[in-house]
């Protein structure tokens, strides 16, 4: 009877945290629109206020596209060795489960790549180099 108990109540606990899972992912996308929807209006609002005071709106700094492509071809380049390098690890048996092998890799080289893309597009983009 005891037992029937608890496994009673163990089923109910686990069907209402499913039913608060559920909810997880849309309170997620609603609070993140949310925060969205006003860090577009203060923008917009600051904007305006500038505007009406006479000021000279700044334009956002494009990155040209060169150095755009620069920076995807090196994510690209590093994600393709951390797959390579989450193989070698696979194989050698270095993680008790294979996929964090990979993730750990793929994010870790993908990450690296990135940020030697970047220490040299400022390079380039520094005053000297100019």
């Amino acid at each position: 009877m005891n037992i029937t108990l608890n496994y009673i109540n163990l089923k109910t606990f686990l069907w209402k945290i499913h039913y608060i899972a559920i909810f997880i992912p849309i309170i997620v996308i609603l609070v993140g629109g949310a925060i969205a929807l006003v860090a577009i209006v203060t923008e917009h609002k600051q904007k305006m206020e500038m505007v009406k005071q006479g000021m000279e709106i700044a334009s956002k700094k494009n990155i040209p596209n060169s150095y755009q492509s620069i920076k995807f071809s090196a994510l690209f380049i590093g994600v393709a060795l951390g797959i390579v390098a989450g193989g070698i690890l696979e194989n050698t048996g270095t993680f008790y489960e294979a996929e964090v092998g990979y993730f750990a890799s793929i994010f870790m080289i993908g990450g690296l790549a990135l940020l030697i893309a970047s220490l040299f597009i400022n390079n380039r983009l520094s005053p000297k180099n100019l």
